[in-house]
């Protein structure tokens, strides 16, 4: 028999997209959110990087179609731009343009606070998800502490939930709670690489980028740690961004955020944004780096009590992972809901079912923060030299070959890395490294086209 009733705490996507996954099979699903959600899109408090950019992966948006057939169709609805991510989008890394290729594929670009409106107002037309205005200050337990029965909450009251689902993000409280009665710590596996951003929304007029180019970003790489993106969002606004890396922080004053934008490693960025008519003010956000909390390995702890997004497995919100993580591990608590809907031992089902996800992205943020020169690695190994050069060989060629330039993007947007283990692609990096191969695409002046 499963949950009769799932109580959520925090209502970000992650919280919203567990309501969705929860939904089918409990008669009660109640999400509590201490925000005011505004009735029109509109940046939250408790989102403090909702104005920085952010991305919808591939990834994520097949896990959000899973929960919520159609949502893409209501994204686009609501002014999102559709791109194909791989080929509209030049990027500009440490060893010159990512191959432009085009994918076949439909990226979602929006505001951060647009697409969760959009996703709120699908999730709370589900008949039997609830929102409930409260702060949680703690959880209540069964008498041998063997369970989570519920949240307690700011008024005094408790709800409680035969799954009771933490989704409060970076400051969630859980380790805390569950030492209070007798638990251990999960394992914290942490690197600080000293993330900084800034974003101003703009409009651009229409020859602001060349035939075929939707955005530009050039990220920052340890050989410089200041990087800029203008990617385009929704109804016509588009974002502009400083990016920075251990310390080297995008200032809020408009001259600073222009020098930064400036010594991004491709210049381009900066002179789009002196074509921009500036919409708002520049909104800053800094976060210390990625966070990985480690649940599943845990032999003793209550039953009941499952984490989710960011309270499990925070990221370096350079990479855009964060939503696509949530929206993946809300599918893994859906599949072990429909496989097993019995309430005994759902909770570690569905958070060991969330280990896969979670091990791949948070591999990909290790070797490539993991790179830069004094960045904290806490419980977590620095890529060996020949990790670090292996991962620089890719990036060489696919700058040049439509292939490998496309498993990488599959790689990074689907978390697959099938495409990128085929014997031809092997060939071709060792063929690379044989012929001691320069990269040509590396003007950082000058897009270059589409290849293959």
């Amino acid at each position: 028999m499963g949950p009769d009733s799932v109580v959520i705490a925090g209502g970000g996507m992650a919280g919203l997209l567990a309501a969705a996954a929860a939904s089918p099979f409990a008669r009660h699903v109640t999400i509590i959110e201490k925000d005011e959600i505004p009735v029109e899109p509109a940046p939250r408090r408790g989102v403090p990087q909702g104005r920085q950019v952010h991305a919808l992966l591939g990834a994520g948006q097949n896990a959000m179609s899973e929960l919520l057939p159609g949502i893409v169709d209501d994204f686009e609805a609501a002014g999102a731009r559709m791109v194909d991510s791989p080929a509209d989008l030049a990027v500009y890394g440490r060893f010159g343009w990512a191959g432009r290729v085009r994918s076949g594929t439909r990226t979602v670009m929006m505001r951060r606070p647009v697409l969760e409106h959009v996703v709120r107002d699908r999730v709370l037309d589900l008949p039997n998800v609830t929102l409930r205005s409260s702060a949680v200050t703690g959880i209540s337990v069964t008498d041998d502490r063997s369970r989570v029965t519920g949240f307690e909450l700011l008024d005094g009251t408790t709800l409680e939930g035969d799954l009771v689902v933490d989704a409060t993000g970076r400051v969630s409280r859980s380790v805390e709670w569950l030492g209070d009665i007798g638990y251990d710590a999960p394992q914290e596996k942490e690197m600080r690489s000293h993330i900084g951003y800034a974003t101003v929304e703009v409009r651009l007029p229409d020859d602001a980028f060349d035939d075929g180019v939707a955005g530009v970003l050039a990220h920052p790489h340890p050989g410089n740690c200041r990087g800029a993106a203008v990617v385009p969002a929704d109804n016509g606004i588009y974002l502009i961004a400083g990016l920075g890396m251990m310390n080297q922080d995008p200032p809020r004053d408009l001259d600073g955020f222009m020098a930064h934008l400036d010594a991004a490693p491709s210049p381009i960025v900066g002179e789009i944004a002196r074509k921009a008519e500036f919409l708002t003010d520049i909104a800053t956000y800094r976060v210390r780096g990625s966070r990985r909390r480690v649940w599943e390995d845990l032999t003793h702890r209550p039953d009941g009590h499952l984490l989710i997004g960011d309270a499990v497995m925070a990221f370096n919100p350079l990479y855009g992972q964060g939503m696509s993580v949530a929206a993946c591990e809300a599918v893994a608590l859906s599949r072990s809901l429909s496989e097993d809907s019995s309430t005994a031992g759902l909770a570690q089902r569905a958070q060991t079912a969330m280990k896969e996800v979670i091990d791949i992205v948070f591999a990909m943020a290790v070797s490539t923060d993991g790179a830069y020169e004094g960045a904290e690695l806490i419980g977590v190994q620095r890529p060996s030299a020949d990790d670090m050069e292996a991962g620089a060989l890719l990036s060489r060629v696919a700058t040049d070959d439509s292939e490998v330039a496309l498993a990488v993007k599959r790689y990074a947007h689907y978390f697959d890395r099938v495409a990128l283990q085929s014997p031809s692609i092997a060939d071709k990096l060792a063929a690379w490294k044989a012929g001691n191969r320069d990269v040509l695409r590396d003007n950082p002046l000058v897009i270059p086209g589409i290849i293959g």
